[in-house]
């Protein structure tokens, strides 16, 4: 069983990676927002991994934590959940802001793009208990349940991507204005004005 990768980044799209392997093998990757944030084309990446073998052929899902990959794996023990849905909610929801709307019942905070509001509401409902049990009580009280501030990620990710930059340039951009100032109490107008201020310093 693969359980983790090392290899250059050759390539970053909206929701994948490629990367090539030490034995010359070149690997796309579906990866999670944190993953997508410290890709560079030419430098190492390390990540976890995970490959699903389905009807639809090989994928290989890639994270930047074992604690994303659990999360993963309880994502797929949910019917209609499969490995490229329960990506797209990790690509736009960190794990924490994941564990917090599942454990506070916040359908509205996991239905993102890619993730709608009945599987929402499934998968509160069938991993409410367990991951309160697999995670601790911390994921229950990790954010206040209001989805605020991936609702604010979501309203900046359309308007930068309607601006005409790519998925991926745009979550690395929100990744970056936040980390310039952690203390900062976002609301969207305030995260577009310092996202759109990192991408035009590249």
């Amino acid at each position: 069983m693969i359980t983790s990768l090392r290899g250059k980044v050759l390539s970053i799209g909206d929701d994948s990676i490629a990367v090539e392997l030490p034995a010359g093998l070149g690997l796309e990757v579906f990866v999670t927002r944190s993953l997508m944030v410290h890709a560079e084309v030419g430098e190492e990446l390390f990540c976890y991994a995970f490959m699903q073998i389905s009807d639809a052929g090989l994928s290989m899902f890639g994270f930047s934590t074992e604690r994303e990959r659990a999360l993963f794996m309880e994502l797929l023990q949910v019917k209609t959940v499969g490995g490229k849905l329960a990506i797209a909610l990790l690509r736009h929801l960190d794990v924490e802001q994941a564990l917090s709307a599942i454990t506070a019942g916040n359908t509205n905070a996991l239905t993102v793009p890619g993730f709608g509001a009945k599987r929402a509401e499934r998968v509160c409902f069938e991993l409410k208990n367990k991951i309160v049990k697999k995670f601790g009580e911390s994921s229950a009280s990790g954010g206040d349940g209001t989805g605020k501030s991936s609702s604010s990620d979501a309203f900046v990710m359309d308007a930068l991507m309607g601006l005409g930059f790519s998925q991926s340039e745009s979550l690395r951009a929100i990744s970056q204005a936040k980390a310039l100032n952690d203390e900062e109490k976002w609301n969207e107008e305030s995260l577009l004005k310092a996202s759109l201020s990192v991408l035009q310093k590249r």
